[in-house]
């Protein structure tokens, strides 16, 4: 991982960022804490990046949220 990670635009490829995500989705999301899912959910946060920038309060439980739904959306369109 690059010292500055805040500018690290490829977590979804680092080994290390996707060990801690899926210990977080032990924790917060025990059914979905699996590889393929926190690969995905880095992807998510890789794609709404610029809008979190500029947003001051980041809450965390609200980004897995929103992510568990546009899962669920993703999901519903694939059947």
């Amino acid at each position: 991982m690059s010292d500055d990670i805040f500018k690290d635009r490829h977590l979804s490829e680092d080994e290390e960022t996707i060990e801690k995500t899926i210990n977080y989705l032990k924790l917060n999301d025990p059914e979905n804490a699996n590889r393929n899912y926190a690969i995905g959910f880095l992807r998510f946060m890789e794609r709404v990046a610029f809008q979190i920038e500029k947003k001051q309060d980041l809450n965390y439980d609200d980004f897995l949220r929103e992510f568990k739904k546009s899962e669920q959306n993703n999901t519903d369109l694939a059947d």
